[in-house]
């Protein structure tokens, strides 16, 4: 009996110790590693998307001035206009009362000529027309005018114009036209967001044997209007148009009747809205 109950007390024995080792090699076991999941990558933008719908491209300058200008003279309110200028605008048979006398058929037109002799205004002004809305033009234009001149004659600039037209090209020395226009530009702040609208016209061609510089000049009136967004009435391409343009001079380079008719058009077409 003895032998007996030592053999189950070792029996005993040898089982708990299996189940203890069992135990501790489950403790050492790791646990299954869990799966990271992937990130999520948002697409970015590509640099070179196209902008939105609504997205608008800026407004030419040249058209902003030009509806402007154009506003000036079809509004239903009175304007002040300042013609500068030379001898293509200065006399009463010339564009510049062709196209106030046009004006006429739908309000009151004064223009107020410059008196080269009192570098002064005429006391009184040319009429035309007649209504209850009032056009005032104040033609600063001279013999021989170049951008020199408004800067040089008190009182030729006027300081309440709505619109100026500059009218230059047919006379002075090529490096002084370039100086003083764009002196004349600054001036008028030509260009500046809350100034009034300028215009330039690029005159008439010349006959060859016109000793000024009328080519030079003209490019030089674009380039200037180029580089502050001004526009161009291109009274230069309206005479080649027009076909023999040389039939349309009365000397080497003013215009004769017909010219101005030509010019005047090509104002009038330039101011229609």
């Amino acid at each position: 009996m003895a032998i007996v109950a030592l053999l189950v007390v070792l029996f005993t024995q040898q089982k708990d110790y299996r189940t203890d080792a069992e135990a501790a090699l489950e403790s050492n076991v790791s646990a299954p590693a869990q799966e990271t999941p992937a990130e999520t990558v948002e697409p970015s933008a590509s640099p070179s998307a196209s902008p939105t719908a609504s997205e608008e491209a800026p407004e030419d300058p040249v058209d902003a001035v030009t509806a402007a200008a154009q506003a000036v003279v079809n509004r239903g309110d009175d304007s002040v206009i300042n013609v500068l200028g030379d001898s293509t605008s200065n006399t009463s048979n010339e564009w510049v009362y062709r196209w106030a006398e046009e004006l006429g058929a739908e309000a009151s037109v004064a223009v107020h000529t410059w008196n080269p002799e009192t570098g002064t205004w005429y006391v009184e002004p040319r009429t035309f027309g007649g209504g209850d809305r009032a056009i005032t033009i104040w033609n600063g234009s001279a013999t021989e005018g170049n951008p020199g001149f408004p800067l040089e004659l008190d009182g030729m600039i006027e300081p309440e114009a709505d619109l100026t037209i500059l009218n230059y090209g047919h006379f002075g020395e090529p490096d002084f036209v370039d100086s003083a226009l764009n002196e004349l530009l600054g001036t008028l702040d030509a260009g500046g967001e809350d100034a009034a609208p300028v215009v330039l016209t690029a005159q008439n061609p010349a006959l060859a044997t016109w000793i000024g510089y009328a080519d030079t000049n003209r490019d030089a009136m674009r380039a200037a209007a180029e580089e502050r967004g001004l526009p161009v009435i291109d009274v230069f391409a309206a005479f080649e148009e027009a076909g023999d343009w040389e039939s349309l001079l009365a000397d080497e380079v003013n215009p004769n009747e017909d010219g101005h008719q030509v010019w005047a058009d090509a104002v009038r077409t330039f101011f229609a809205d």
